[in-house]
């Protein structure tokens, strides 16, 4: 069975490791795929149900947290827009991206953003260009 899309007015979080983050602000690299991955690891916000983003930024901290990753100081959350994110992509290049939801046993949110790889460099400069400051959480509270 194929996990569902996420819905074009819903959001998801990435985390930034802090190599990835430059004055505050997410780099391109913190959306670039490694050679041997066929996805990008993103939270669903809206799984949550009506909670608000900083809430639910918290809540995807908490299952960060409950996974024993280890959350960084100058690591962020950037959040962005599914249908935004999509759109970009079309315009930019001749990608489609697929942003699913692929729910773990201990991170019921997690979801992965396919259809690109890691050579597709353009994919995660456009995304990176759709983050705002105000979208940008830091990591540890």
């Amino acid at each position: 069975m194929t996990n569902p899309p996420l819905p074009d007015a819903d959001h998801f979080s990435r985390y930034c490791k802090p190599s990835d983050v430059q004055d505050g602000e997410p780099l391109s690299t913190a959306f670039q795929l490694r050679e041997n991955e066929d996805c990008l690891s993103v939270n669903w916000l809206e799984y949550f149900g009506e909670v608000g983003q900083p809430a639910a930024v918290e809540l995807v901290r908490e299952s960060f947290l409950r996974k024993s990753y280890q959350l960084k100081v100058n690591g962020r959350f950037a959040v962005l827009n599914v249908g935004a994110a999509k759109q970009a992509i079309e315009d930019h290049t001749s990608l489609t991206l697929r942003i699913q939801h692929m729910p773990e046993s201990d991170d019921e949110s997690h979801s992965g953003i396919l259809g690109y790889k890691s050579e597709d460099l353009i994919v995660s400069v456009e995304l990176a260009a759709l983050v705002v400051p105000e979208c940008v959480y830091p990591a540890v509270i």
